[in-house]
Formats: structure tokens, sequence, C-alpha cells
């Protein structure tokens, strides 16, 4: 009876680690597919199709349905792809740097015909439903933007230092995906939010560069931050920085915009040019932290507060 009792207590117990081996695997191999699309970064990105969307509605997300949900949808999945195939070109790259050496391909804990598959599939999935329930102009974008993130960005890193250039246009391209999805035009507010945020990439991208420059020289990444003189780049950070708080006036200039609007948007964008100086005179990788944390949080509260001044008018 006893050896009965210990026999079906080790069965439990073995069916419990069972269990429990599965549900790690399983979270892992999620880690691992969030690692792949670079989660939070395809997050901020869906972040500003959203305002770029209700902006043009000029309504709050709160009365909006299924179409706005779709678009956030499949704009999710081609950001997600792009991330995944930037990734998988990368690879050899990634293994090499302290900062990526750990994901999932040059860590090896996902083959590259499982990234590969995974990416395709999300391009596809992505590209359909925004083909279905936006419109051709949006779709017409998305692909562009996929197609110069992974095809001309990614490979030229290793070629140019005016691969920031090429990788700011697919970037700015989200909002303007927005916009053009819930109103089906191209108008010159879309333009606007498009060279907003052309702009801000700068000083995001030049944070990072910054922050991680070793690793970047050590793989050949030919990246502005390594190949020009160190002040010529904290300097053209801070004239890009100046120039993004600039392109934030767009609804000022265009009369549509109240003085509440001005003066917050006075407020933020001499918060990002303090950061930008900061970083211009101490030139060190916390105030590169600084700068780049100023950035990640300035452009969705810009647009934040250009979505309220669209609602309330002047």
């Amino acid at each position: 009876m006893r050896e009965k009792v210990w026999t079906d207590t080790k069965l439990v117990s073995q069916k419990r680690q069972i269990v429990k081996n599965l549900i790690w695997a399983t979270v892992n191999k999620l880690s691992d597919y969030l690692q792949l699309i670079k989660f939070k970064l395809s997050s901020l990105v869906v972040i500003t199709i959203a305002l770029g969307y209700l902006i043009a509605l000029k309504k709050s997300w709160l009365n909006v349905g299924g179409h706005f949900a779709l678009t956030l949808l499949g704009s999710f999945l081609i950001v997600a792809a792009a991330n995944a195939f930037n990734q998988i070109l990368e690879r050899d790259v990634d293994a090499l740097m302290k900062r990526t050496k750990n994901r999932p391909l040059p860590a090896g804990r996902m083959s590259v015909s499982e990234a590969t598959s995974y990416a395709t599939l999300m391009a596809v999935f992505g590209l359909t439903i925004l083909a279905l329930s936006t419109n051709w102009k949006t779709t017409t974008l998305a692909v562009t933007a996929l197609a110069i993130y992974v095809l001309v960005y990614t490979p030229l890193k290793r070629k140019s230092e005016f691969c920031i250039l090429i990788g700011s246009i697919s970037g700015a391209i989200p909002p303007a995906m927005g916009w053009v999805a819930a109103r089906n035009e191209l108008s010159h507010e879309a333009v606007a939010l498009f060279a907003f945020q052309f702009l801000w990439q700068f000083p995001h991208f030049w944070a990072i560069a910054w922050m991680y420059r070793d690793d970047y020289l050590k793989v050949g990444f030919r990246i502005l931050p390594i190949n020009g003189n160190q002040n010529s780049v904290t300097r053209k950070t801070v004239y890009f920085t100046i120039a993004t708080v600039i392109g934030s006036a767009y609804p000022l200039l265009a009369g549509k915009a109240s003085m509440a609007y001005a003066f917050g948007v006075i407020l933020m964008g001499l918060w990002f040019i303090k950061a930008a100086m900061h970083f211009y005179f101490c030139q060190t990788r916390q105030s590169a932290k600084n700068l780049l944390c100023v950035a990640d949080s300035y452009l969705p509260l810009v647009l934040i507060l250009w979505l309220w001044t669209s609602q309330n008018g002047r």
C-alpha cells in the first residue's frame, strides 16, 4: 500500500514537472519571438500610427471602432516583420556585439528558417489586413516602409554613414500611414507628420549609436558617430533636435492650434533641446542615454498634444 502511494506521488510529481517545463518552454519561446520583432520598438511605432490616425479623424481612441483596430493590427505585423527581417540579415554581426549577442538567432535558440517563416507570415498577413481594411495608399506606404528598411537601410549600414537618412525615411512613414488610413488622402498635415518624425529620427538614432559605438565599430557599421568627428556628431544632434522642435510648430503655423498647444510644445521643446545640449557638452554614454529617454518620451507626447489640438480646435 505504501509502495502504491509512493508510486502515485512520484507520478503526480513527474506530471507537474512536465507541465512546468512546458510552461517555461512556451514562455521562453514567446520571449524569443518578442525579441525577434523588437516588441518595444514595434509598439512605439504603432503608437505613432494610432496617433496619426486619430489626428486625422479628430477623435479620441474611445470613439473609434473596428477599422482603427484592423489598421493597427496590420501595421503592427508589418513593423514586426521588418524588425524580424532586419535581425535575420544581421544575425552574423549581432553575434559579435555585446548588446545583441543574446538575441534568439545569434544565440542559436531559433533557426533562420523558423525566423524567416515567422517574418514572412507576419508581412503577408499584415499587408493583407491593410489591403482589405484600409486603402491602396496606406498599403503602398506600408510596402514602401518595409522595403526601404529591409532592402536598403539594413545593408547600407555596412556601406555608408548616410544609412540614417534612408532609415529615417522608413521610420517617418508610420504616422502618415495612420493619417492616410483614416482619410484616404495624403494632405499637408500628413506630410507635416512625416517631416516631424523624419527630423526626430536623427537625434534618436545618434543617441543609440553613441551609446553602442564600440560595438558598431567592431562589426564595421559605418554610422556617423563612429566615422565622423565627435564634436561634429553631437553638434548635428543639437541642430536636428532644434529642427524637430520647429517641425512640431506646424499646427501653429497652419492656424490650427491654441495657445495651450504653443505653451506645451515650447516646454517640451526646451526639455528636448536641453537634453541635446547636455549631450553636446558632456559627450558621455549617460548623456546619450538621457537624450534617448527624452526623445522617446517627446515624440508621443507632442503627437498626443497635436491630437488634443485637432479635437478642440483653436
